[in-house]
């Protein structure tokens, strides 16, 4: 495992790997939000150093000052910026120039997709990603073999989770009286609601003061339902979702309407996740840790958007691998 370093140089951000094979470092002028623990670990594979840049009220010196001497040492260097809102590569490329080194530039939209398998979504609602087709959607090339998959897959699911069904049945009878199955309504494909499945793990009064993102350790949880969502088990039942033709086994996950109001009006290019079922699992499920909230539903949308613009067979079945292995680790919800 490659060991990193992270040290402060002013204002600027640097983050360092020991076994790196290149001499090269990676500059990236508008990181804001989109590079996570696991994108850098990444990175540090691949660069001797990365090295962010952030926002500053003196460009002049943060550039001349900090960044240029930080070049010497380098003979490659990647240069990765948003070329909307930050004209700063055009000082740091003439640096570099002046010191003839080798540089090559990416715009943010093309490095996230590209190196980080992710699409680049605007902090700013009023910012144009490029590389997103507003129409994006599966064709028939997609549907039928995501059908094939779906079908078969469920329905040996089913077969082999039958003895889970009648032990949950029993469980949840004995630990909170009530209904076995929790009917939700969800938002599906062409941001049409259904009523999504699953076993009910939590109190009948979970809601009683309103609707809210479960989170860990969550108190409304009964003992066994807690098991339930740690081993997945309780997202069974969507399975008669699927032969239903509600939603597919991968494909973004369905939020409920309370949220995806919310999000429609925070979060660019949300409303593109619609055009596609929602997925009992899905990329962005397996590549993003839990969490609730805008800030995430933004990060999961970078990878469910990915899904989407780059189905592949490939891809579908790598998820499905990651998912059991999230599910045999119990890395989640």
């Amino acid at each position: 495992m490659r060991k990193t370093t992270t040290t402060y140089h002013t204002c600027i951000h640097r983050l360092r790997s020991k076994t790196a094979i290149t001499n090269e470092v990676l500059i990236v002028t508008s990181y804001d939000y989109f590079l996570q623990k696991f994108d850098l670990a990444l990175l540090l594979k691949n660069y001797q150093e990365v090295i962010l840049i952030p926002q500053s009220t003196d460009d002049d010196f943060l550039l001349n000052q900090e960044v240029s001497p930080l070049l010497d040492k380098f003979e490659k260097i990647h240069l990765v910026t948003n070329p909307q809102y930050d004209s700063r590569y055009h000082v740091i490329y003439d640096l570099v120039v002046r010191k003839n080194k080798s540089i090559r530039i990416n715009t943010v939209y093309d490095f996230c997709e590209n190196i980080l398998k992710k699409v680049y979504i605007p902090h700013d609602i009023r910012e144009i990603n490029p590389n997103i087709n507003s129409l994006l959607n599966f064709g028939r090339r997609v549907r039928y073999p995501k059908k094939i998959i779906d079908v078969s897959i469920s329905a040996t699911l089913f077969l082999f989770s039958l003895p889970l069904w009648i032990l949950s049945y029993l469980r949840i009878k004995m630990e909170s009286p009530g209904p076995v199955f929790y009917f939700q309504e969800r938002v599906g494909m062409d941001n049409k609601n259904f009523g999504c499945i699953k076993f009910r793990s939590m109190r009948l009064d979970a809601e009683i003061n309103g609707a809210s993102f479960s989170r860990k350790k969550d108190e409304r949880i009964f003992s066994y339902g807690s098991f339930m969502r740690a081993s997945r088990i309780d997202e069974l039942p969507q399975i008669i979702n699927i032969f239903r033709r509600d939603i597919s086994l991968i494909g973004p996950r369905p939020e409920r309407p309370v949220f995806t109001e919310t999000f429609d009006e925070t979060i660019p290019y949300y409303n593109i996740r619609h055009n596609v079922k929602p997925g009992i699992t899905g990329y962005a499920q397996v590549m993003y840790p839990y969490g609730a909230g805008v800030r995430d539903a933004r990060h999961k949308l970078m990878y469910d958007l990915y899904y989407i613009k780059n189905w592949s067979i490939q891809l579908e079945l790598k998820i499905i691998m990651l998912t059991i292995w999230v599910i045999l680790g119990r890395k989640g919800l």
